[in-house]
């Protein structure tokens, strides 16, 4: 993906620099629409204007009703109207023309990349790609047009196959000789064709495939060999933007820094390996490297912000794996007022990379906005991830999660040392599989963080669809305290805390803390069930209430034979085993007066089996 990441880095690089073109006014050949921004080779313009057609140079402008061709061996790039990016390869034709509303490129003969900025789009603006049998409706997005002559055609007509390669976000193809038809939805990594007037097809487009479809685009952006004076208009800012924007919309999974091909621009750059972020096909404001950090965080803008937005994402919105590195000093997302759909993760790091947040804010931070995804994080197959600040800070908002809020197994690692909870949820209605997950050998060090690894505060309310936390498989979890309610609502369908398989569990202060008027329910679930020689070592109260008003209640049908009371609380273990062996509570609930306690008759608050032990207090 190394080429891929090079390929759309050169093709969106210059898409975010200012309009270069003059105000669009009156409508005729004399307009300028668009610049030359890459010349490799030779190429040529015919001009109403011009008696001939004329070479064409680095710099020159585009007006409209221009008719552009390249010669062997050649790639021209053409930035239209400061919002698209437009790259011809070698012996290719194109015509830019206007419709009613519409900025049209005609192609002609040949192959063509663009790349739409989304966010510089008017209301209802759109840009088009015609051939003599498609026409490809833009909005914002990348994508290769090709234009193939074909043997044969009836009646001497020439005869076409066109393909619309689509990397990022979605086109609409349509019939230019049947225009009532519903046009072709063509989504990222998808190919259309047509052959003639034939039926179309659409099929996948597989990451080499896509690599393929570059083939005879490469060019070095002549820009950084401009004069002094051209290149000082592209600021600092803008060239920052421009590397994120490209980083942005590249499909694939990281890849080198997004340098072009032999001959990139002087960008600033922010490490030797840049992560993979999955396309989507709304492009967020972004910061640049040279902003000021926020006010009193010492941390930089986030990577990507959403406001007042619709993100609809089928894959996972970043993902960093095969070995990178990636150290933000900021966030990742900042949304407001923005709904956030997800198909997979929110984030997903993978294959030995080292994900290291350096920023005192949190890495995803909404507010208020709708997030539906499968989780928030996944880490697998000996990554590495650390923070100082939380997870995720939600205000106010809605979240969906279809599994756990956290994931981390083969043999991944999460540290965080920050004075903010992990997850904060502050006012937010939210529901999910369960909080946390670690499997396979996976390690979570909380340790030298001074927060709960879940806090609900003013009203929020988490509904989860399994177990609170479930550790297994050898994984190893220490941290200061699990859960931390104030006036909120914590409901969980399965255990409070469930350990199998040899998986460890360390709390230096409370497993839980319930406060002004919260409630923690527990339903088909014990509030710890360990299992298979887990261990549970707690240095404070198991539930410690803080304030009147809170209830904590649990309903199963665990105890079986019966159950062993202890501080308040029935335990299980089975026939045969001592309960003070595998039990060793101290003080496990405090300051119950004033609050209420509700274990259902038969239920059971702990369960212990198979060797394993639970002990709490100091």
């Amino acid at each position: 993906m190394r080429g891929m990441k090079q390929i759309v880095a050169i093709l969106l690089g210059l898409a975010v620099w200012p309009a270069l073109a003059s105000a669009q006014t009156g409508g005729d050949s004399s307009r300028n629409v668009g610049i030359v921004t890459t010349l490799t080779g030779n190429a040529t313009v015919a001009r109403v204007s011009l008696a001939n057609p004329q070479p064409l140079r680095f710099k020159d402008d585009v007006f409209l009703r221009d008719r552009i061709s390249t010669a062997e061996q050649s790639v021209v790039r053409v930035l239209l109207g400061g919002k698209a990016l437009v790259t011809v390869r070698e012996l290719s034709t194109l015509t830019v023309t206007e419709a009613t509303g519409r900025s049209v490129v005609d192609l002609s003969s040949g192959k063509i990349a663009m790349g739409v900025l989304r966010q510089r789009m008017r209301p209802g603006e759109v840009i088009e790609i015609r051939t003599p049998n498609a026409i490809a409706a833009i909005r914002g997005t990348v994508l290769v047009v090709e234009l193939i002559p074909e043997p044969g055609g009836s009646s001497g007509a020439p005869h076409y196959t066109t393909k619309v390669h689509v990397l990022h976000g979605l086109v609409e193809v349509s019939d230019p000789k049947n225009p009532g038809a519903p046009p072709a939805q063509v989504g990222a990594m998808e190919s259309w064709s047509r052959t003639g007037s034939d039926p179309s097809t659409l099929a996948p487009l597989s990451r080499t495939a896509a690599e393929q479809v570059f083939v005879g685009l490469h060019a070095a952006p002549q820009i950084a060999e401009g004069p002094s004076e051209f290149i000082q208009s592209v600021t600092a800012r803008e060239q920052a933007k421009a590397i994120a924007v490209a980083e942005f919309l590249a499909p694939g999974t990281g890849g080198a820094g997004a340098g072009g091909d032999g001959g990139a621009p002087s960008t600033p750059q922010t490490g030797a390996s840049t992560p993979g972020i999955a396309d989507a096909p709304v492009i967020p404001s972004l910061a640049s490297a040279s902003a000021p950090p926020a006010a009193g965080g010492g941390s930089a803008p986030a990577r990507f912000t959403f406001s007042g937005q619709t993100v609809t994402q089928p894959g996972s919105f970043y993902s960093l794996s095969r070995g990178l590195t990636d150290s933000p000093a900021g966030p990742i997302i900042e949304a407001t007022n923005s709904r956030l759909s997800i198909g997979q993760n929110v984030m997903e790091v993978s294959g030995g990379a080292t994900f290291s947040s350096t920023g005192a804010t949190a890495l995803l931070s909404l507010d208020p906005s709708t997030l539906t995804a499968a989780s928030l994080l996944s880490l697998s197959g000996g990554a590495r991830f650390t923070l100082v600040d939380s997870l995720l800070r939600d205000q106010g908002g809605v979240l969906a999660l279809q599994s756990d809020f956290l994931r981390l197994s083969v043999g991944s690692t999460f540290v965080g040392s920050g004075a903010s909870a992990l997850v904060d949820l502050v006012g937010s209605n939210a529901g999910g599989g369960g909080l946390l997950s670690v499997s396979g050998g996976a390690v979570m060090d909380l340790v030298n963080a001074s927060a709960p690894l879940l806090s609900l505060t003013r009203s929020a309310a988490l509904a989860t669809g399994s177990s609170l936390a479930d550790l297994s498989g050898g994984a190893s979890v220490r941290l200061g305290q699990l859960a931390s309610l104030t006036a909120s609502r914590l409901t969980i369908q399965g255990h409070g805390l469930s350990l199998s398989g040899g998986a460890t569990m360390t709390v230096a202060g409370d497993l839980f803390r319930i406060a002004n008027g919260s409630t923690l329910t527990i339903a088909n679930g014990a509030l710890l069930s360990l299992s298979g020689g887990s261990s549970l070592t707690v240095g404070g109260a198991l539930i410690n209430f803080i304030g009147t008003g809170n209830t904590l209640s649990i309903s199963n049908n665990l105890c079986g034979n019966g159950c062993t009371m202890i501080g308040n609380l029935p335990v299980f273990v089975p026939a045969g085993v001592a309960v003070n062996q595998a039990i060793n509570l101290a003080n496990p609930i405090l300051n119950l007066t004033g609050n209420t306690l509700n274990i259902v008759a038969g239920s059971a608050a702990i369960v212990v089996t198979g060797g394993a032990q639970v002990k709490q207090g100091p």
